[in-house]
């Protein structure tokens, strides 16, 4: 298999050529995992709050009522009832929250009159909104008691709301798929191996082509014993074995860096869009090198592509910060259904046959394209050879 032996000498002096972007590549790829790692463990903790708590109804049975539940959400601390010291205390970060309960407050609260609490907080302090939430909670529940039952005396009243708020139901959160900071990595990860792919493989088949195609070697090829059929099919078989080892190469540096950071199923769809988009690649790098005739220009058409199709498409910047008519255009190149495919994988909570059966449109649109590229490539090595022949 001379020729096939010839497509081996040529890919091996291009590695060092190669090496410069797998190398980069996983520098990227070290620097985004140490920077976004998603933490193995997650936890929600209440925010506790510091408040100020004065009563001027006397200390009613439901006021003490609605203290006590809220000794659960905050720390309470003793600050003179001045206005000067309450203005000092938030001022000072003393405390978060200032509750006053005006004198009459229960009074008319049981006679169903619209009275209300008085509050101070510190603006945008989350804890200030989680206390807000639980005193709307007590306050309410009391009220749909009074409405529901006449008569119902203080005790009674805050009891009931008592044990109705102390009932807590156990919620266990199980990660059936990537959270958001791990999808969010996995997506860029995986989108810029879009970018080494089509870089390497242009700079690959593109070298042999070029090489294969100059007019002294490719006569000397004409003219040798071996039939012109078998020469096609050694340069198809070379190929063939340099996008997939280029392939397998891409995929265990992600399997060693981030398998255990996404499930199976999405592990197995994004190999196989990555597969898919390999072809695509290698369908563009072979309408490259029949088309080109001299290195230069190689390397000048193998950076503006790359980096071109990246750009629009999403791999470097996010879809939705792109505007609406650079995306009407990308959606003629491959890689733009190869992020988007991406995307909605890896960010997918369930994946089920009713939601992957549209993505496998994105495959469909990327296979379109790369059969409507290997056409145009037939194209011209055709019109090359008459040319050639004439």
């Amino acid at each position: 298999m001379p020729v096939f032996q010839a497509y081996k000498r040529v890919i091996k002096k291009s590695i060092p050529q190669l090496l410069i972007y797998i190398i980069v590549f996983v520098t990227f790829a070290a620097i985004l995992m140490s920077s976004g790692a998603p933490a193995s463990t997650v936890r929600f903790d209440d925010a506790r709050a510091r408040i100020a708590f004065m009563d001027e109804a006397d200390s009613s049975i439901l006021t003490e009522g609605l203290k006590n539940y809220l000794l659960q959400y905050a720390d309470f601390v003793d600050v003179k009832h001045d206005q000067a010291s309450l203005q000092d205390a938030l001022f000072f970060d003393e405390v978060d929250y200032i509750l006053r309960i005006p004198a009459g407050f229960t009074e008319g609260f049981l006679e169903g009159k619209p009275v209300g609490l008085e509050k101070i907080s510190l603006p945008n302090s989350v804890s200030s909104v989680y206390l807000d939430i639980n005193i709307n909670k007590y306050m309410n529940m009391a009220r749909f008691y009074l409405a529901n039952i006449p008569g119902i005396i203080q005790q009674e009243l805050v009891d009931l709301v008592s044990r109705d708020l102390s009932v807590e139901t156990a919620v266990e959160v199980r990660p059936t798929a990537v959270n958001a900071d791990a999808g969010e990595t996995l997506s860029i990860f995986y989108n810029y191996m879009s970018y080494v792919l089509l870089n390497l493989l242009i700079l690959g088949v593109g070298t042999f082509m070029l090489v294969f195609n100059q007019r002294d070697l490719r006569r000397r090829t004409l003219c040798s014993p071996v039939p012109l059929r078998q020469q096609n099919m050694q340069i198809l078989l070379g190929n063939l074995i340099y996008a997939v080892v280029c392939w397998i190469i891409m995929m265990a540096l992600g399997f060693v860096l981030y398998g255990k950071a996404m499930p199976a199923k999405q592990t197995i769809l994004v190999a196989l869009n990555t597969f898919v988009f390999t072809f695509v690649c290698l369908s563009i790098s072979f309408l490259i090198g029949s088309a080109l005739s001299s290195r230069n220009a190689l390397s000048a058409v193998t950076n503006v592509l790359s980096l071109g199709m990246c750009f629009t498409s999403g791999a470097f910047v996010p879809q939705y910060l792109i505007g609406e008519q650079v995306l009407a255009f990308a959606r003629i190149l491959p890689t733009y259904w190869y992020v988007k495919y991406n995307n909605e994988i890896i960010n997918m909570a369930n994946i089920t046959w009713d939601l992957l059966k549209p993505r496998l449109g994105y495959l469909g649109m990327q296979m379109g394209i790369a059969v409507a590229v290997l056409a145009v490539a037939l194209v011209i090595i055709k019109q090359k050879r008459q040319a050639q022949e004439a």
